[in-house]
């Protein structure tokens, strides 16, 4: 008779063995999945990317400055020369609703700052400075003579006041359209750090979504995530510009530059002289009945909101000192985007502008 001497079978040890090797086959099947997910993600943006810009080519001309290839488009004729300047993560065709119109007049340009657009991506932040100066260098390459009035909306409003430090034999004049603070983002608002820290953490996880499709796949970057004043063609290829896998990276690093902004030694914006000056404020940011009515629909602090309308004032009526020959309009029912909200305003106020620099030739 045999007798259970209390040793487990070959069955039970078997049962009993480390579930790590089972682990280690699942761990390895999950990452070669991801690993696939990405690589197909990868093929998918890079083959989306070039059918895009194959369907839609760049409306100016490309040129290479420093090995950077970028886009100028140019229309009309005439002197002094309109220069278009977009703002934060914008591109040329941000400023469509106008630029025709004014090419009625005068000869106007815009074009793409690297990564934007149809331009070249330059992998590393570039200041202020170094934006005019390609300006410049791309300017001088499409042979487009000084002098120059400068059109520079939001964040661009400081790369032209960074052009004209520098070059200011070649600027006649500056327009600005609710244009940015060198000091900014707001160094009186109290969540300036927090709501700009929000965004760059976001673009920073745009951009590797961006390289594996994520982003186009989701519809971030689309043009037409809002009512638009664009035509629907041009609403496509804005769509399809933004969703080029180097925009994302671009828009970080001109965060990256922005946030630099926050630092309280940052110098508040340079005189201007005596430079002809025309400032433009959108006037819906800054109208404090509406700032509440918005707050209040959207669940946000109402006084925080108000506080920061009235920073907003500050700052575009600093702007507009800047200049002892200035001009300053509010312009009413008004975004931001003032070349989009209110075109008709906006193309007599620049014409206006120009006009008398224009007879000074």
């Amino acid at each position: 008779m045999a007798i259970a001497l209390g040793y487990p079978s070959r069955q039970t040890l078997d049962d009993m063995k480390p579930t790590s090797s089972r682990r280690f086959r699942f761990v390895v099947f999950v990452f070669g999945i991801a690993f696939f997910a990405v690589l197909a993600g990868a093929v998918y943006q890079s083959k989306r990317t070039a059918a895009d810009l194959a369907e839609f080519p760049p409306p100016g001309r490309m040129f290479s400055v420093n090995g950077v290839n970028f886009h100028l488009n140019c229309m009309g004729s005439g002197s002094p020369t309109l220069i278009l300047e977009a703002g934060l993560g914008e591109n040329s065709l941000s400023w469509h609703p106008v630029q025709s119109r004014l090419a009625q007049n005068m000869r106007v340009c815009s074009y793409d700052r690297p990564g934007l657009g149809w331009s070249d991506l330059i992998d590393t932040p570039i200041q202020p400075e170094h934006v005019a100066k390609n300006l410049r260098a791309l300017l001088n390459k499409a042979d487009i003579p000084s002098p120059y009035v400068l059109v520079g909306h939001s964040r661009g409003g400081i790369y032209v006041r960074a052009f004209y430090h520098q070059f200011p034999e070649e600027t006649q004049g500056i327009v600005l359209v609710d244009s940015a603070n060198e000091q900014g983002p707001m160094h009186q608002y109290h969540h300036a750090a927090w709501d700009y820290q929000k965004q760059a953490v976001l673009m920073a996880a745009a951009e590797p979504l961006a390289r594996v499709g994520l982003v186009r796949l989701m519809g971030i970057a689309n043009a037409d995530r809002q009512p638009s004043p664009l035509p629907a063609e041009v609403v496509m290829a804005k769509t399809a510009v933004q969703n080029r896998t180097d925009t994302a990276r671009a828009v970080v690093n001109e965060i990256t530059v922005m946030r630099r902004g926050l630092d309280p030694s940052t110098p508040p914006p340079g005189s201007l002289g005596a430079l002809p000056l025309l400032t433009l404020t959108a006037g819906n940011p800054i109208d404090l009945k509406l700032v509440e009515r918005e707050a209040e629909r959207l669940g946000k602090n109402i006084e925080a909101e108000k506080a920061l309308a009235q920073i907003k004032q500050a700052e575009q009526n600093d702007l507009a000192r800047l200049s002892s020959n200035s001009r300053h309009i509010i312009v009413r029912d008004s975004g931001h985007f003032i070349m989009h909200d209110q075109v008709d305003e906006f193309i007599s106020a620049v014409i206006e502008f120009v006009k008398p620099l224009a007879l000074k030739q």
